[in-house]
């Protein structure tokens, strides 16, 4: 493919196709931001010996205030920026993610229930709020994974 010099006049589909990358170049940048900021923030005012990926989560504490900005920014973060993003998508990329969110919900709902069973079984530790998370993460990345490859 030959790329059009900056003094080239672009098509209307090559101009909409760059607004469109640098709005997603913008939106991956304020979530990155967005996500740095959460990480730093429970990292300095953390008055405890708290780890969210060592499984330690309750012993976490911080400042109620630094808690309630916390819970704003995780809710911004995991709820309104992607339904933002949803609406400034394509609709053939807005699929894969509905895939992808319905795959996670699904890897949850499933998940849950199974990992009850199988410790009231003997066979593993009691289910606990990180592990249900990374249910629905890899859910998520595995049915998106799966509507890239099917689409």
């Amino acid at each position: 493919m030959i790329l059009p010099k900056p003094t080239d006049k672009l098509t209307p589909g090559e101009a909409r196709t760059r607004q469109r990358l640098r709005k997603q170049a913008v939106y991956i940048g304020i979530a990155g931001l967005l996500g740095g900021a959460i990480g730093l923030l429970t990292g300095v005012f953390d008055r405890g010996d708290g780890n969210l990926f060592a499984g330690n989560w309750d012993q976490l504490a911080l400042d109620p205030a630094v808690a309630m900005l916390l819970a704003v920014l995780l809710l911004f973060g995991f709820a309104l920026l992607p339904l933002y993003g949803f609406r400034s998508i394509d609709d053939y990329k807005r699929e894969q993610n509905f895939i992808a969110f319905t795959g996670g919900c699904l890897a949850v709902l499933a998940g849950f229930p199974m990992w009850a069973v199988l410790h009231a079984g003997g066979w593993g530790a009691a289910p606990n709020p990180f592990g249900v998370w990374l249910l629905g993460f890899a859910g998520m990345t595995g049915a998106y994974l799966y509507a890239l490859w099917r689409h």
